[in-house]
């Protein structure tokens, strides 16, 4: 039986987290690079959750994701907007959909409901920004990926974690890259 994991990422999360990996992006291209190589390991279902200051690469990084996943499906490759004022945009594949999510705007935990969110974290894989009202709710399957900028404008610190088993493969390709 899948354990609930809490999906904010605090330092509980961290202290309980079996493994944090990290990851050094140094410009757009790798970040690129980065989602190409792990779109395909990417679960059906499941939950990741991004956390980033304004700016630090969030919505690049969901979009080309689903752009690669696009890519490998032999789709035609569509402009991924921001889902800053929809809240949610969602793309269907193959075997799976993936909605992608930014709670920016979002107050409440009874407005995400609204969204039709209990749904998508059993049925699809959700890539949330800035997930922050989702720590009143348990899912399940739920990774979490802080983006950190650098002291370049381009470099990214990436720290990746999970406890589920869903996302090791994801993990352990993270886990190997080096650029």
């Amino acid at each position: 039986m899948n354990k609930k994991v809490r999906t904010v990422l605090s330092d509980k999360n961290l202290n309980e987290a079996s493994k944090i990996l990290k990851l050094h992006v140094s410009n757009e291209d790798q970040m690129t690079q980065l989602a190409r190589i792990l779109a395909p390991l990417l679960p059906q279902k499941g939950v990741l959750l991004i956390n980033g200051i304004m700016g630090s690469g969030k919505t690049f990084l969901c979009r080309n994701f689903i752009q690669a996943k696009q890519e490998n499906e032999k789709k035609n490759v569509e402009d991924i907007p921001s889902p800053t004022f929809t809240l949610v945009q969602t793309y269907s594949f193959e075997n799976s959909e993936v909605w992608h999510c930014d709670f920016y705007r979002i107050k409440t935990t009874s407005e995400l409901l609204e969204l039709g969110l209990e749904e998508a974290f059993e049925n699809a894989l959700c890539l949330i920004e800035w997930p922050k009202g989702l720590d009143n709710l348990e899912i399940f399957d739920v990774a979490n990926l802080e983006i950190k900028t650098g002291q370049n404008i381009n470099e990214r610190e990436l720290i990746f974690f999970s406890k589920s088993e869903k996302w090791k493969a994801f993990a352990k390709k993270f886990e190997s890259i080096i650029f």
